[in-house]
């Protein structure tokens, strides 16, 4: 589908930021509805990408000549707003750094007792505040976790990704760092395995490992793996070695993007260097998400007791229709965040100038994805003129987070007026139009993370 709007010799005018692919699902523009993608191999035609325009380049956001304010963590005003230091994110990273990683030299040999009634909360904690953010596991997880745990524990990918899970599910179920994790300290011992191991699988126990860290709050040994799965996962989808099997190509999607959120939530906050994993988003067809695991206490085995699930309020099928749409309406956000700096045009002389013309069709495809959001994950926008009082969070966190990027992506659109404005010393009228939305889209950010910071506090 192409897109003719904008000046003449803009940057980005020949396709749309939310586009729908024959093989994909994303809001469209033409259609208006959303559409399940077709079931068909990963690995892309390396040969029909065709040479690559000035736009492929300009589009990474590694060569724009603006600072996207959407990096909140990177961003001091927010910080000093949200009432942390305004250099937060390079304290954290450099204490980081300082204290060097704990859990490699701990990571040896060790007798693992596992209390059954521990990991079956461990699962449920893990199914309802992790997963449901990044669901990359097959459907019946379930039963191999139980089986495993149960088991010997040899060191494998097996073992490690069922390790993994407790260890996480541990960590957030007691909602602070823990710092006995047995769990995680015996998956280690199967890290030379996953490193050298080319699957699907050692691809999860890197992202789970990174996982791991961010629950620690240590990002960068997160990103640190996060790098690693992306290579793996990249070179298993030019390989081909995902095969024709209908659920190893699902898996390989779910991965692909998993991995491609982790490391854009990490490195769009944090000054870390990049895999190139953008480089496949055109190729690499959405999940199709069904069916999705999700844990059910009937799944686990009939000598265990298992606690509620917490979330039991609602639904095995409302949750796991809520994850599905979530993680499809968060794969066109962050599309749209990843491109969204680019409302300008080159000039001759090879000087950045502001395109409000595409900066309208930006927002207008941002409304789009906005419209045909499911109802499970849909928000209400917030007013520039409301008190702060009155402003309220959404029940899920999921539909939260989302309208937090949805501000994010309206700041990244119109920034580049802003940068115009200031760089020239003087306004028009559709400039000064386009700054205040740039404002007004600030402000109602604010709204959106100052009751949440609260509530969190």
């Amino acid at each position: 589908m192409s897109v003719e709007r904008g000046e003449p010799s803009a940057t980005r005018r020949s396709r749309p930021v939310v586009i729908v692919k024959p093989t994909g699902l994303i809001v469209s523009t033409k259609k208006r509805q959303w559409t399940p993608p077709v079931a068909q191999p990963v690995s892309p035609d390396v040969g029909a990408g065709g040479p690559r325009t000035e736009y492929d380049v300009f589009a990474n956001q590694e060569y724009s000549p603006f600072d996207l304010p959407s990096k909140l963590l990177g961003n001091p005003s927010v910080m000093l707003t949200l009432g942390l230091d305004a250099d937060f994110a390079q304290v954290l990273t450099r204490k980081e750094r300082i204290t060097g990683p704990e859990g490699l030299a701990n990571a040896s040999a060790r007798v693992l007792v596992v209390h059954h009634q521990h990991i079956v909360s461990a699962l449920a904690a893990f199914s309802a505040r992790v997963h449901t953010w990044y669901p990359i596991l097959p459907s019946g997880f379930s039963q191999e976790y139980f089986r495993v745990l149960c088991g010997p524990l040899r060191p494998s990918s097996e073992s490690c990704l069922s390790l993994l899970v407790a260890a996480i599910g541990h960590i957030v179920e007691q909602d602070e760092a823990v710092l006995d994790t047995p769990y995680f300290e015996t998956a280690l011992a199967s890290l030379p395995i996953i490193i050298a191991e080319c699957s699907i699988r050692s691809v999860q126990c890197l992202m789970l490992i990174g996982l791991y860290y961010c629950c620690l709050l240590k990002p960068c040994q997160a990103h640190d793996y996060c790098l690693i799965a992306s290579s793996k996962i990249q070179n298993i989808i030019k390989s081909g070695l995902e095969g024709d099997d209908p659920n190893t190509v699902e898996q390989t999607r779910l991965a692909y993007w998993g991995v491609l959120l982790l490391e854009n939530e990490i490195g769009a906050q944090l000054d870390v260097v990049k895999s190139g994993i953008w480089c496949l988003d055109e190729h690499v067809p959405l999940p199709l998400c069904h069916p999705t695991w999700h844990f059910m206490p009937e799944s686990t085995p009939t000598a265990i007791s298992s606690p509620p699930s917490p979330g039991s309020a609602h639904s095995t099928h409302t949750s796991v229709q809520n994850t599905q749409s979530y993680f499809l309406a968060e794969i066109a956000m962050r599309r749209m965040l990843h491109r969204c700096n680019t409302a300008v045009q080159v000039t001759s002389g090879g000087k950045y100038v502001y395109a409000p013309g595409i900066a309208m069709e930006l927002e207008h495809q941002l409304e789009e994805w906005y419209r045909y959001l499911p109802e499970t994950n849909s928000f209400v926008k917030c007013d520039v003129s409301q008190p702060l009082a009155l402003v309220s969070i959404p029940s899920c966190p999921l539909s939260n987070f989302l309208r937090v990027q949805y501000y994010c992506c309206k700041l990244s659109i119109y920034w580049p007026a802003v940068y115009q404005a200031m760089q020239d010393g003087a306004i028009t009228n559709i400039l000064a139009d386009h700054c205040q939305r740039f404002f007004d889209s600030y402000a109602m950010l604010i709204q959106v993370l100052l009751p949440h910071s609260a509530t969190a506090g």
